[in-house]
């Protein structure tokens, strides 16, 4: 893929991606087909912002837990959240804004 392809996007995939994975995901996107990045930005990505608030304001009934495809950690979280006073939610609410971001780099390398 040539190089202004490659930085577009990586702009258009900087805020939804760890920022530590950029230069392994711009590696790997030099060498991918032209053709496969329409594949690549048609990928279903979540958005940590959306993720982030979700955590800030449904947090306690884990809802964030829930849109991250974490469905068990939702469930205890919804039940046994509120024995710990609210510091697991509090908690939470950093480790599923980077468990999101984390997802969307997994699915983009499963595609390349």
């Amino acid at each position: 893929m040539q190089d202004e392809r490659v930085r577009q996007v990586l702009q258009m995939l900087s805020g939804k991606l760890p920022e530590e994975k950029l230069v392994m995901l711009r590696n790997k996107l030099v060498t991918v087909p032209d053709n496969r990045v329409d594949e690549i930005l048609c990928v279903q990505l979540h958005n940590p912002t959306h993720i982030l608030l979700f955590s800030i304001f449904l947090g306690g009934i884990g809802v964030d837990r829930f849109m991250i495809g974490d469905v068990g950690l939702g469930v205890a979280k919804l039940l046994f959240g509120w024995i710990t006073f609210g510091l697991w939610p509090l908690i939470d609410i950093f480790i599923c804004y980077k468990k999101a971001k984390e997802n969307n780099f997994n699915k983009i390398m499963t595609l390349l």
